[in-house]
């Protein structure tokens, strides 16, 4: 072992009295980051990703839906810790895997969770973390830590340099350099030492040393010059045949693959064979380096080390020839691949072999063959299922949709129906009215004629002038009421029989609507607020405006309002620009529940089956408004708070 100079032992002594304190500090920090950093990025995340590709990979690998299945994968692998993520279905094939081989550490951690679908374990997926970036990183941050305590022991000992630099460094390195040209035969360089001191008279005695070595080393010299010369070629032939030697058998040994050795001259026996080659067939070296028998028995057929020894002798090498081995601890047989060649080392011709195990690899291939076979037949039969279910699914969805329209247009009839009967109800008041005056004046008008025969008196033409002009009054009032009912009704009924696109004023529109519905508001005790502005010119379709508006107030009264309560449905409208306006139905009901919100539009959804819903009023309203108006309309509701339309449409509609 090189003993260290003196200005080493000093480097030395001021370095570790300064750096070990604080790398035994900093080791116990980096320790306790590392678990820190490993419990965070490492344990916890694998289990969180396990978790979650375990619960998103149900539907796509019941699907075999390879891609969505491939991006869940694929966003955790976005993780740089994540090395590989796999996925498996109950056969254990693998159904989507991901690896990426850098990332991968000596240390690595895994997961894996079970693919559940309906209660059953349908497969498995694995995640697999590496620690590797962890260990990087506190790597650099130790490697930070150590140059700043470098740089601080720099500091310190450049003073404590300055100091014996001069005075003992130096002169005892040139001291140590006059004894090294000393040792190695320089003899002609006297040494001189300008000050007398203690080194001074070593160096002195040195030089005395050097005048007496010169002296003895001549004469030897001219005698052993030859001998040496001669040595010297011999060493360096023996040096460079040990170093040859020591590259092979390092090179031999560390191989991962297995490795045998033969020697050409005594007929190809075996003279050493690799680590890898005892771990892989399970003889030890000594037994079958000195059984002849055991070498020949290695071989499964021994035809086969005929035509590898052939090939070696003949061609010099042997390339990929396959052949059956046996094992000596077990009663198991390889398939290996052999490739070798001969070389020369010193005097003797060698053969090198390479026996490389396929066995595994083999199986693999033939396994990967059956499953594939095996897969394509069970994507088959899935697709065939699968392409009968559209069948049968396609067929129930044309049923619905015809089942649909057909309720759509009851639905429509019902809701005119109900007008019509609510106008004639309307009516009947201002026209019986009408009819009882037209009567009661035609019998004054009678009596007013016999009057006139008999003779006429002031005072009952009087009285007759006078109910004849209270009961003409009375009688325009009442026609003009349901010239007024009739006009509107004509409108609305010709609206909502038929998509006809027109210019309309919204707030007039809205009247006739609320007019046509009075009958239905007068027998509750709820009311309908209007606070539409006028003059709002609208060029869309107002029948099927109407119908979503008479469908809202319908559904505020037969789901919002319940038991004994006064309810209001208050409609508002404004213009948000130049081409949209805004038209929001209110009502101050129970609300609609959480769960129903996202439900309501749905065709058939009603929480009141059989007690006057269908279940497609709302649905009637979403297409009306999103289809032919071309808007758009969104729910809001609290608990006992209400529900509160907002739509959204153009002025002027596509």
């Amino acid at each position: 072992m090189r003993q260290l100079s003196l200005r080493q032992i000093l480097i030395l002594g001021v370095a570790l009295g300064i750096l070990l304190p604080a790398l035994i500090f900093g080791y116990f920090l980096a320790q306790n980051r590392y678990e820190r950093e490993f419990n965070l990025r490492v344990h916890t995340a694998k289990s969180q990703y396990a978790e979650m590709l375990s619960s998103a990979m149900a539907v796509p690998m019941w699907n075999l839906d390879k891609d969505v299945a491939n991006q869940f994968v694929q966003a955790v692998m976005r993780n740089p810790e994540v090395v590989r993520v796999s996925v498996e279905d109950e056969s254990k094939n693998q159904f989507v895997h991901s690896e990426i081989a850098e990332r991968r550490g000596s240390k690595d951690q895994s997961e894996e969770r079970p693919i559940l679908l309906d209660g059953k374990i349908i497969g498995k997926v694995t995640v697999e973390l590496t620690t590797g970036r962890i260990k990087q990183d506190l790597v650099d941050d130790f490697l930070k830590l150590g140059g700043a305590l470098l740089a601080q022991v720099l500091i310190s000992f450049t003073l404590i340099l300055l100091l014996f630099e001069r005075r003992i460094v130096h002169p005892l390195q040139r001291l140590l350099l006059a004894t090294a040209d000393l040792a190695r035969g320089k003899l002609d360089k006297p040494l001189n030492w300008p000050r007398q001191d203690e080194i001074g008279h070593l160096a002195y005695g040195l030089d005395k040393m050097r005048q007496d070595l010169g002296v003895l080393i001549a004469e030897r010299d001219s005698k052993n010059a030859a001998l040496q010369q001669e040595l010297n070629e011999r060493l360096r032939a023996e040096q460079a045949l040990r170093l040859t030697e020591k590259k092979f058998a390092a090179i031999f040994h560390a191989s991962p693959v297995a490795m045998s050795v033969f020697r050409k001259e005594t007929s190809f026996s075996m003279i050493d064979v690799n680590d890898a080659w005892i771990r892989q067939f399970g003889w030890s070296r000594a037994e079958i380096l000195s059984s002849p028998e055991k070498q020949l028995a290695l071989w499964r057929k021994p035809e086969d080390q005929e035509t590898v020894l052939q090939m070696a002798e003949h061609q010099g090498e042997i390339q990929a020839y396959e052949a059956w081995l046996r094992c000596g601890d077990r009663d198991q047989n390889l398939l290996c691949v052999i490739s070798g060649r001969l070389i020369s080392l010193g005097d003797e011709m060698l053969l090198v072999l390479v026996q490389e195990d396929i066995t595994e690899k083999r199986q693999n291939e033939h396994e990967i063959l059956s499953l594939n076979s095996s897969l394509e037949k069970r994507v088959s039969d899935r697709t065939h299922a699968l392409e009968a279910a559209n069948s049968e699914l396609t067929i129930v969805l044309e049923n619905l949709q015809r089942a649909q329209r057909e309720l759509l247009r009851t639905e429509k009839m019902a809701a005119l129906g109900s007008l019509v009967a609510g106008v004639a109800h309307e009516l009947n008041t201002p026209i019986g009215t009408s009819v009882t005056v037209a009567s009661t004046l035609q019998q004054q008008t009678d009596q007013m004629i016999l009057d006139l025969a008999r003779g006429l008196k002031r005072s009952s033409l009087e009285e007759f002038l006078n109910n004849s002009r209270i009961g003409t009054d009375i009688l325009l009032r009442n026609l003009h009421k349901a010239s007024g009912l009739v006009t509107s009704f004509k409108q609305v009924a010709v609206d909502q029989s038929s998509a006809n696109r027109r210019l309309f004023t919204l707030d007039e529109t809205l009247a006739e609507i609320i007019l046509m519905l009075s009958p239905m508001t007068r027998k509750t005790r709820h009311e309908i607020v209007s606070s539409v502005p006028p003059k709002i010119v609208m060029d869309s379709y107002p029948g099927p405006l109407g119908q979503v508006l008479t469908n809202l107030i319908n559904n505020a009264f037969i789901h919002g309002f319940e038991g004994d309560v006064k309810g209001t449905v208050t409609i508002e409208a404004h213009k948000l620009d130049a081409e949209l306006i805004e038209i929001v139905v209110s009502d101050n009901g129970k609300g609609i529940p959480e769960e129903n919100i996202g439900r309501i539009f749905d065709p058939f959804f009603t929480t009141k089956l059989g007690q006057g819903g269908s279940g497609l009023g709302l649905n009637i309203v979403y297409n009306l408004v999103t289809g032919v108006l071309g808007g758009n309309i969104v729910v809001t509701s609290k608990s006992h708070q209400g529900a509160k339309f907002t739509i959204t449409l153009p002025i002027v509609a596509s």
